[in-house]
Formats: C-alpha cells, structure tokens, sequence
C-alpha cells in the first residue's frame, strides 16, 4: 500500500472531522468494473470516488454500516420521527396564518396525508 503526505488543509471544517490530522494517500486497489461502480455511486450522490471510499470505509470501521438490522431500524424510525416533528412545527407555525387568511381547508389537506404516511412508515418499520 502506497502512503504519501496530502497537500489537504490543516485547519477549517475538513480539519476539524479530522481531529487536524492531515490526511495521507492509500493505495488500494480495485478491478475496472468495481471501480465504474464506486465511481457511478458516487456521482450520484454528488461526491467524488475517493469520497466515497473514504466514507463508506469509516462507516464500516465505526460501526454505523453493517450494524444489525433492528439498530437500523431503530435510528431510520427516530430519523423519521424528527423529519415529522420538524414539519408539524413548521406547520404549526404557519397555521393561524393560513386560518386567518380562510385558507383552513389547505391546512387540513396538508397534515392529514402526512399523519397517515407518518402512521404507514412506522408501521412498515414494526414500530
């Protein structure tokens, strides 16, 4: 394995997940068509390969991928759990406007079906 210094900054946010350790090369290897993949997955999601490897490595080494499917569970149930909270109180604080405004109806059309998937995602989750 390959290991050389990186020119990567030693101070701002990057640093600072780093615990201000520089970050050093690491050679790895991969076929072309892993490699493809690795590369396609991570133009999805916006970033580059070694991005990718990098996070997906640390995920592994941490614990927070490969963890048991009901750890899973659990943390994608409290995720979406607080995505519901978040948008009730945004709603919440949009509502007196929208029941001053005659707009009740909109409120009503717009908390139910949330209610609902919020009820259907948990479920599904075995909550």
């Amino acid at each position: 394995m390959n290991d050389t210094t990186s020119d990567t900054p030693k101070s701002g946010p990057e640093a600072e997940e780093r615990g201000g350790e520089s970050r050093r090369a690491r050679s790895i290897r991969f076929s072309d068509t892993e490699w493809q993949t690795v590369e396609s997955a991570a133009e999805t999601r916006g970033m580059n390969a070694a991005e990718l490897v990098r996070h997906a490595a640390l995920g592994v080494a941490s614990g927070r991928f490969g963890a048991e499917p009901d750890a899973l569970l659990a943390h994608y149930a409290e995720l979406i759990e607080r995505i519901f909270r978040s948008t009730h109180i945004l709603l919440t604080l949009k509502r007196d406007e929208l029941v001053r405004d005659g707009r009740e109806d909109e409120f009503t059309e717009l908390v139910e079906p949330t209610r609902d998937l919020q009820k259907s995602i948990l479920d599904g989750l075995g909550e």
